[in-house]
């Protein structure tokens, strides 16, 4: 099974509140779905103000 490594430390309170499954897709979305960093980092920072 591939570990999927966080391109950043910090997930939104409303993920973590969600438990351990809800942070687990919290990043495969992001890092499985989303293939251009550019893109990635551009989408984590919006969900990231839209969500805290």
């Amino acid at each position: 099974m591939n570990q999927l490594v966080p391109i950043s430390p910090h997930i939104p309170a409303l993920v973590r509140s969600g438990g351990e499954r809800a942070q687990r897709r919290f990043w495969e979305f992001f890092v499985n779905n989303i293939c251009n960093p550019h893109t990635r980092r551009a989408y984590g920072r919006a969900i990231g103000e839209f969500l805290v």
